[in-house]
């Protein structure tokens, strides 16, 4: 387990400064399609986030831990019920989770990449079990005792936080066979010496649980290949309307034979085009490249969010005009409304600001935020 100090020193619930006497520890998990812990601590590291701070969140795409306050500090990660606030008693931390998920109100969600949210699941549990057996060792808490290890949902059950289902609702949404119980025996395995992954199947045992993932929901139904994308109509007459397009055969300056909007694949001197349908069906053809150099970025997890088809459009107009190393260079690690703030800025060419790109990029970033 790798324990990253990343504490949010500018968050008003830092800044209170009040701690708590350890007696328990709260699962959580962060209830949106966002894999990256990094998102979650630049985002809550500000002065402005006064509505929510947790000790800690697990990544999704690494399974280290991003401690972000002292594991005593009172924490703002589970509201309170008749019963009181389980921020004034647990430790709260938070289980990032896939991107491959879009939620549909409430709890429910569809999965249009099992085998990668499945992968996400399985890594930050067995992350949050070495760090809750690290825990409880520090604070001398006995995992198996009644309500030292509890979820936000049981949280919520026992009057003590605000009315969430996490994470149980995606473990079973998944159909990944984890359960709070399996978590709390696996945690203690795990303080026993075992590793997370021998420590699971001890519990899933005593469960009486099949060692073989449970079948996933008929919101996973599903198959991965399904999470390729590709662009619509509307991308493609967003990138021709900044492409000039030639029905003739004619040698581009590099002196490629090229034809339509920009095509060079088996075009020979003399080739014409009948119409600009014809150009723009072998433009749509052309464009499959970039769109599969985003769709990369969403299975490396470069983007951490699940794509509409507006903004996967817009991302392969831009990396059809700027490249595959810019793309990488202005999704990584952000969030959609970081990449539309950042989209202007690939506005130049040569040194120098050019109208064209300009428009371009406007027109980019009015398609990359149309719902």
């Amino acid at each position: 387990m790798e324990i990253l100090q990343s504490i949010l020193e500018k968050n008003p619930c830092y800044r209170a400064g009040k701690k708590i006497k350890v007696g328990g520890l709260m699962l959580h998990s962060v209830g949106c399609p966002q894999p990256s812990a990094e998102v979650f601590v630049r985002k809550w590291n500000q002065a402005e986030a006064s509505r929510a701070c947790v000790h800690a969140f697990i990544d999704g795409n690494t399974g280290r831990v991003y401690q972000t306050l002292p594991w005593d500090h009172r924490a703002w990660h589970c509201g309170s019920g008749t019963n009181g606030s389980g921020n004034n008693t647990h430790i709260g931390v938070e289980m990032c989770e896939p991107a491959c998920i879009k939620y549909a109100g409430g709890a429910g969600f569809t999965c249009f990449d099992t085998e990668t949210a499945l992968a996400v699941v399985r890594r930050t549990y067995e992350a949050a079990v070495e760090l809750f057996a690290f825990l409880c060792r520090k604070y001398e808490l006995d995992p198996l005792a009644d309500g030292v290890i509890i979820s936000h949902k049981e949280g919520h059950e026992r009057k003590i936080a605000s009315g969430h289902a996490d994470p149980e609702h995606l473990w079973s949404g998944l159909g990944c066979g984890y359960t709070m119980q399996g978590f709390r025996e696996a945690v203690k395995a795990a303080m026993e010496g075992q590793p997370a992954q021998e420590a699971q199947q001890k519990a899933a045992e005593a469960q009486g649980a099949s060692e073989e993932p449970a079948k996933t929901q008929e919101n996973c139904r599903q198959p991965a290949a399904s999470a390729e994308m590709h662009i619509s109509d509307r991308g493609v007459e967003l990138v021709a309307g900044f492409e000039g397009c030639r029905l003739e055969a004619y040698k581009c300056p590099a002196g490629v034979w090229t034809i339509g909007y920009g095509h060079t694949a088996g075009v020979n001197p003399g080739d014409r085009l009948g119409s600009q349908e014809e150009a723009r069906a072998l433009l749509k053809k052309d464009l499959e490249q970039y769109g599969g150099y985003v769709n990369t970025c969403v299975r490396k997890g470069l983007i951490s969010f699940a794509l509409t088809q507006n903004q996967f459009d817009a991302l392969t107009s831009f990396c059809y005009n700027c490249g595959n190393g810019n793309l990488q260079k202005l999704v990584s690690g952000r969030d959609a409304a970081v990449i539309a703030e950042k989209l202007p800025a690939y506005n130049k060419g040569g040194g120098k600001v050019l109208p064209g790109l300009v428009r371009r990029r406007e027109a980019e970033r009015a398609l990359f935020l149309t719902p």
